[in-house]
């Protein structure tokens, strides 16, 4: 079995490890199997057999491409808990008023500690939770949530589910239920800008959590919500301006930065000290498993959009 690893890294690595029967090239034209986030039509060659995601979310994957030629997608779970962490990380983070308190005192503001208009924060525990996303990061947040007493929903896709998720029939619902939304989605032509004006206006002071993708939330939309306050708050990891480098590089065109109720990470979700190492380990095993026929991981591109 043929691979071609598109990260340096990955195939440095790779080339590292005894793998029987599998080999590390460095043309991914000749490969049966490519490890890397993106794949389109060009990228195909008669020998290739499937693609395995080395990151987080198949927005980088053609997958009419890959209906197109019949071909595998695999994904490696690893680091869709630590995305599940950083997503509860940022909802307290953003109801605990966390970075607004550091902020004031780190310039001697208490916050009104010593008045009758001391700011108070907002605790998680026993709030409605709407999760915008029921796959490996919904899941897993939804166990980490366990213990703040949330109700959780989620929109009914006629999965099986655990008995404590509670179900709506679509998005409106799950706003309408929801004192907190956290996005998980991937981003596609459906879900592409699906918190636009309409929706965000009817959240109505309540909160917005995003560890899915920027452009899930319409960017212009957004930004009126929080300069009119009408959302209560909003924070997020993933963004709609990326660095092609090292240049300084705000997240969007308007200053959604400027705002107290806004919490900013910088698309980080799956990046702790351990992470690159679990994922090597994975894709090892993945490997190994396709090669003897297993098929761990296996997304159905028929079925995903």
């Amino acid at each position: 079995m043929k691979v071609y690893a598109e990260h340096t890294k990955i195939e440095s690595f790779l080339n590292k490890q005894t793998l029987e029967n599998i080999e590390i090239i460095s043309n991914k034209y000749q490969a049966n199997y490519i490890i890397s986030g993106q794949y389109k039509s060009t990228d195909f060659n008669p020998n290739l057999k499937g693609v395995i995601i080395p990151y987080t979310g198949h927005n980088g994957i053609d997958l009419a491409a890959m209906r197109d030629k019949d071909l595998e997608l695999y994904v490696t779970p690893t680091r869709s808990k630590y995305v599940s962490e950083k997503a509860v990380t940022l909802t307290l983070a953003l109801l605990g008023k966390t970075i607004n308190y550091h902020e004031n005192l780190k310039h001697g503001n208490w916050a009104n500690r010593n008045s009758k208009k001391r700011v108070p924060w907002i605790s998680l525990q026993n709030l409605t939770v709407g999760l915008f996303g029921y796959g490996r990061i919904g899941s897993h947040i939804h166990t980490l949530l366990t213990g703040f007493g949330c109700e959780i929903y989620t929109i009914d896709r006629n999965h099986k589910y655990p008995k404590d998720l509670k179900l709506v029939k679509n998005l409106t619902n799950l706003i309408q239920v929801s004192d907190i939304i956290i996005i998980s989605v991937p981003l596609n032509k459906n879900t592409e800008g699906i918190f636009d004006h309409n929706r965000l206006s009817r959240m109505n002071l309540k909160y917005l959590v995003n560890v899915g993708r920027g452009k899930i939330v319409d960017e212009k939309s957004l930004y009126e919500a929080l300069k009119n306050n009408n959302l209560g708050g909003y924070a997020s990891d993933v963004w709609y301006n990326y660095p092609k480098n090292k240049e300084k590089t705000y997240p969007s065109d308007y200053p959604i930065y400027e705002f107290d109720n806004v919490v900013l990470s910088n698309h980080s979700g799956g990046f702790t000290r351990s992470t690159n190492q679990e994922v090597n380990q994975d894709l090892i095993k993945q490997l190994r498993d396709i090669n003897e026929g297993k098929k761990p991981n296996l997304l159905n591109v028929h079925e995903i959009i």
